[in-house]
């Protein structure tokens, strides 16, 4: 199935349009507009017809009007870039700007709170170091000891005899 026009019998309006494309040169070939401000056959819909292939490029698709022209070297920057892109562009600034900011800003309450944090953890550990040292002097020896004799208890070597030094080194 082609999708080729059928050729058309040459009329002087659409030989003289042929041979007034063939003169403007390889922009008029892709459909820009020649030197002379007309545009070429090629480039309207009506028109377009293609040598060797049956399918059309997206260049004889797309409207002559939609096309765009490569900017004039005499325009300024911004007069060649679209609307739409700049205002694209400040809206990722303006929200990149904004990101970063959020992040300091959460950065810097992250780093408050781990100082908060590192502070409590020391005095915890200064609490549990005094409570232990309370606790060992509680259950300590001669707390036991005292307590022991208060309920009547008395003290006895459960051991045996001491083995003085000398002892061990004889042998």
């Amino acid at each position: 199935m082609a999708f080729s026009r059928p050729p058309r019998a040459p009329s002087s309006a659409s030989s003289s349009r042929r041979s007034s494309a063939r003169t403007s040169g390889a922009s008029a070939a892709h459909g820009q507009r020649s030197t002379n401000g007309t545009s070429s056959p090629r480039a309207s819909k009506s028109a377009w017809r293609r040598h060797g292939t049956a399918l059309p490029s997206w260049t004889d698709l797309e409207h002559t009007n939609a096309r765009r022209y490569a900017p004039k070297s005499g325009e300024a920057f911004l007069e060649q870039v679209p609307t739409w892109k700049f205002a694209l562009v400040v809206i990722l600034l303006a929200a990149s700007f904004t990101g970063y900011v959020w992040h300091v800003n959460a950065t810097q309450q992250l780093l408050a709170d781990v100082q908060q944090a590192e502070a409590e953890n020391q005095s915890l550990h200064i609490q549990y170091n005094y409570l232990q040292g309370e606790r060992a002097r509680q259950t300590g020896p001669s707390v036991i000891y005292e307590r022991a004799r208060a309920l009547g208890l008395e003290e006895t070597v459960a051991f045996g005899p001491s083995i003085p030094r000398e002892a061990l080194s004889d042998r």
